[in-house]
C-alpha cells in the first residue's frame, strides 16, 4: 500500500435536521498495479437519533466516486470488536479494496466500506444489541448509519447490495442482526465471535475470569478477560438495579450457574433463530474463526452451523488452527467471497445472463487503459457477436454489432477516449454465450 496524502477538511454540514462542525479526515490510497486511486476515506460524524449523541463514523468510497457521478454502489457494513472504534476498521477495509481490485474476475464496482462506531461506556463495547446499560445500539445499526450512508451517499437501497461483516464483538454483531433482519442484508460475514450460548464457552469463560480474579467474585478491573465479560454481560444481562457494575453475571460467587440469567443470554444464541432464514440465494453464510482461540469461540461456530443443516441453509467456512486474530488470509478468503456475491447482484441488476461455462475464451490489452484496448476472443463455431461497453448501473455506454463471425481468434479495437474515467463492464455476446470483464479507464 502506498499513502498519497493525508488531508483535514472542516466545513459546516447539516446531517439528520442537526447541524454540525464536522471535521473530515481524507486518505487517498493508490494501487501498486495501476495510476487509479484505489479508495477515499472520509472520517466524519452525525446525529444518531437513537443514541440522542453524535457518532463517528469512516466511510470508505471508490477512488474515482466523485469522477462518476451517476454511478451507484453495494455497500458493506463493517463492525468493529470490544475495545475498538470506527477507526478499527482501517486494515479490513484496505484488505477489502486489494481483493477486488486484484481479482480481474470481478466486473461490479468496488463496493462502500462502512466502520461505524459500536463502543459506548461503561464498558468495552455494545454488542450491536439493544441494551438498557447502554443504549439501543441495534435500533441505531439498523436505522441511524443505515439511514445515514443511504441518505448521504449513491449505495443501490436494496438488500442484494446490503453486506454485514464484522470481527470478535463485531462478528456476534453480524451474526445478530443477520439473524433478526435476514430482509435487509445479501450476505454475512461474521468472524470470530460468539454465534451460540454453548456450556463449552461459557465454562471457558468462567474459568478465564477466574484465573484473573482468584475467585468467583469479580472485580472489573482485574484484568482483560474479565473487562471482556462484563462487557457481554452488560449486552446480555444487564440490571440498573444491581451497582456499582450494573450487569447479571451467569454464576454466583461459589462458581455455581444461574439459570435466570442463562435464560436472558440464551435470548441473544443465534442459531435459535436459524429456522427463520431464508436459503443461502437470499442470506448467504461465510464463517470464519481460529479453532485455538482462547476466548473459544469455535464451539460456538458449530452449534451455529449443526442448525444452519439441519434447515438445509448452504454456508461457506475458512477457520484456521490460531487463537483469537485477525488471520490475515482468512479475512481476505472472506472478503473476496463477499465480492463475488457483490459481483453477482451487479451481473443480474444489470441482466447479463447465461454466465455458466461459457466456450468463448476472451481477454482484454491492456487494462487499465488510458485512449483504447483491444478485445481478443475465440469462437469455437460461427457466430452473431456483439460487443457492449456497460457502466456500473447497467447503462451502455458503447455497443458494436460485429454481425456473423467464424469461428476462430478475433481482435476488435475498443476506442475509450471519451468515457470518463472509471471501472465499466465489457460484455461480450456471441449466440447463447456471454462473457463479462471488467474494464478500467484511466
Amino acid at each position: 500500500m502506498v499513502w498519497l496524502c493525508l488531508m483535514d477538511i472542516s466545513f459546516n454540514k447539516n446531517v439528520m435536521k442537526k447541524h454540525a462542525l464536522l471535521t473530515v479526515s481524507v486518505i487517498i490510497g493508490l494501487l501498486l498495479t495501476s495510476h487509479a486511486q484505489q479508495y477515499i476515506r472520509i472520517d466524519t460524524s452525525f446525529y444518531s437519533a437513537i443514541l440522542n449523541e453524535e457518532k463517528m463514523v469512516d466511510v470508505y468510497i471508490p477512488g474515482d466516486y466523485y469522477q462518476n457521478p451517476g454511478q451507484q454502489y453495494a455497500v458493506i457494513y463493517f463492525l468493529h470488536g470490544a475495545g475498538g472504534n470506527h477507526n478499527s476498521g482501517v486494515q479490513p477495509a484496505m484488505h477489502y479494496y486489494l481483493q477486488h481490485f486484484q481479482d480481474t474476475t470481478i466486473t461490479s464496482p468496488p463496493a462502500i466500506f462502512v466502520c461505524m462506531d459500536g463502543s459506548c461506556l461503561p464498558y468495552k463495547g455494545s454488542f450491536y444489541v439493544n441494551s438498557v446499560l447502554y443504549g439501543d445500539y441495534e435500533d441505531y445499526v439498523m436505522q441511524d448509519v443505515i439511514g445515514f450512508i443511504q441518505s448521504g451517499f449513491r449505495v443501490i437501497n436494496d438488500k442484494a447490495f446490503r453486506f454485514i461483516c464484522g470481527v470478535s464483538m463485531g462478528g456476534s454483531g453480524t451474526a445478530w442482526l443477520s439473524v433478526n433482519y435476514p430482509e435487509m442484508f445479501r450476505a454475512a460475514f461474521p468472524y470470530i465471535g460468539f454465534l451460540s450460548v454453548t456450556d463449552t464457552t461459557m465454562n471457558n469463560w468462567r474459568n478465564l475470569v477466574y484465573l484473573e480474579n482468584g475467585s468467583y467474585n469479580l472485580n472489573y478491573n482485574a484484568g482483560p478477560m474479565t473487562q471482556l465479560f462484563f462487557t457481554g454481560c452488560g449486552a446480555f444481562s444487564p440490571n440498573l438495579n444491581i451497582p456499582p457494575y450494573y450487569i447479571e453475571i451467569p454464576f454466583d460467587t461459589l462458581g455455581n450457574w444461574v439459570d435466570t440469567v442463562l435464560t436472558k443470554w440464551d435470548t441473544f444464541d443465534c442459531s435459535r433463530y436459524v429456522k427463520e432464514l431464508p436459503d443461502a440465494n437470499e442470506l448467504s453464510w461465510f464463517l470464519g474463526c481460529g479453532t485455538l482461540d482462547v476466548m473459544c469461540t469455535y464451539p460456538t461456530y458449530q452449534v451455529f452451523m449443526d442448525s444452519l443443516d439441519f434447515y438445509g441453509i448452504d454456508y461457506d467456512t475458512c477457520f484456521f488452527p490460531g487463537d483469537h486474530i485477525l488471520h490475515t488470509p482468512t479475512w481476505k478468503a472472506g472478503m473476496h467471497w463477499m465480492d463475488s456475491i457483490i459481483n453477482q447482484s451487479f451481473i443480474i441488476h444489470v441482466d447479463v445472463n447465461n454466465l455458466s461455462d461459457p466456450t468463448i475464451q476472451a481477454s482484454l490489452f491492456p487494462n487499465p487503459a488510458d485512449e483504447s484496448c483491444q478485445l481478443t476472443f475465440t469462437l469455437d463455431q460461427p457466430a452473431s457477436v456483439r460487443v457492449d461497453i456497460l457502466n456500473a448501473s447497467g447503462g451502455i455506454v458503447r455497443k458494436s454489432d460485429l454481425g456473423i463471425q467464424s469461428s476462430g481468434e478475433h481482435t476488435k479495437h475498443l476506442d475509450i477516449r471519451n468515457l470518463a474515467s472509471g471501472i465499466y463492464i465489457c460484455k461480450l455476446q456471441a449466440g447463447d454465450q456471454t462473457v463479462v470483464m471488467r474494464l478500467i479507464k484511466l
